[in-house]
């Protein structure tokens, strides 16, 4: 996630490129690699992203080096996030067939969503929503279970997606969902699934 605020900041992002042997060891010579943006790219060089360098080198006794891609969140568009596709066109040595890394660039507007909340439905629980990530959270618990399952949610521009939880994680219970804010009074409704338990139950939390 890349905050698009008035700012237009352009980020740096790193992503990791390795190589090793067959036996999961580092060789022993220098690997070069070139990378390039692939055909299959949704995101525009230029337009959502600048790569400025292509060329690397991995040491001997060594498995990575790192690339990395300037995002433009001025160009970012939050209800239609690109998809950048990088691929290694060319190795020193032999490449797997997995050799490319796809990145969402996802804008997100300033977020804060971080506090108590009570929810004015269900088992009518006090809960905590705390920070994870850029626009990502934890809410402590959901609205139906008796034990406290935390759920976690990310904020796009005051949608939301439930994108995991606590029941995924550890019961193997998949879960999925959506929701909002209310900007004006801070609620966040949320339309909850758990798999086997119940579908699109509404919660609501008042902060």
């Amino acid at each position: 996630n890349f905050l698009q605020d008035e700012n237009n900041v352009v980020y740096d992002y790193s992503i990791p490129i390795e190589y090793q042997g067959k036996d999961g060891l580092p060789l022993e010579e220098d690997v070069t690699i070139t990378i390039a943006v692939a055909a299959t790219s949704e995101a525009t060089e230029g337009v959502e992203f600048s790569l400025s360098e292509t060329n690397f080198t991995i040491p001997a006794g060594e498995k990575i080096a790192t690339a990395s891609i300037q995002v433009i969140s001025e160009n970012l568009n939050s209800a239609d996030p690109k998809t950048l596709v990088l691929e290694i066109v060319s190795s020193s040595q032999t490449v797997s067939d997995k050799n490319e890394t796809a990145i969402v660039l996802q804008a997100i507007c300033p977020s804060e969503l971080e506090g108590a909340y009570t929810y004015s439905d269900g088992n009518g629980r006090s809960v905590t929503v705390d920070v994870t990530g850029a626009g990502t959270y934890s809410v402590s618990a959901d609205n139906a279970f008796t034990g406290e399952y935390p759920l976690y949610i990310s904020d796009v521009c005051v949608d939301i997606t439930i994108t995991c939880g606590y029941l995924q994680d550890n019961f193997g219970i998949a879960v999925s969902g959506s929701g909002s804010v209310d900007e004006a009074t801070g609620v966040i409704t949320l339309v909850y699934t758990a798999d086997g338990y119940f579908d699109n139950r509404t919660m609501t939390l008042v902060p």
